[in-house]
């Protein structure tokens, strides 16, 4: 499979404060698309569903299995974004966040590199030592 390769910049300034906007806009939207939610399936309960699912069902829904079937479309939407759409996302946000210099990878490569130098020093004093590392 081929990548597509699109240029990015580095998020600083107006981008950096833009980020954090939609980082959080995107999460507290959430709650507004819950009660939006809510209001649209109670409309559409009361407006359509329930005529027509006497129509051609021949038996009244009641708003209680109505949403007991709304809950149970959000659980399959629940296990489906679990199972295939979180690992996705993160998959996308670890290759961002490695492309883009996250202070975790910037600490970790410090450590890294320091890492190096005390195996390094180490080899030294063994060798002075006259210790074989066996591994």
């Amino acid at each position: 499979m081929r990548k597509i390769k699109v240029p990015q910049v580095k998020a600083k300034g107006v981008l950096l404060w833009w980020g954090r906007f939609r980082f959080m806009f995107a999460h507290a939207v959430f709650y507004v698309s819950m009660v939006s939610l809510a209001m649209l399936a109670a409309t559409f309960y009361n407006t359509t569903l329930r005529e027509w699912a006497s129509l051609y069902f021949g038996f009244e829904m009641t708003f209680w299995m109505f949403c007991v079937g709304l809950v149970v479309v959000l659980i399959f939407g629940i296990l489906v974004e679990f199972t295939f759409s979180v690992p996705a996302i993160i998959a996308v946000s670890n290759e961002q966040m490695y492309k883009h210099q996250s202070p975790i990878k910037t600490d970790f490569d410090d450590v890294k590199n320091k890492q190096i130098e005390h195996d390094k020093k180490l080899d030294k004093i063994m060798e002075h030592l006259g210790i074989k590392d066996d591994d």
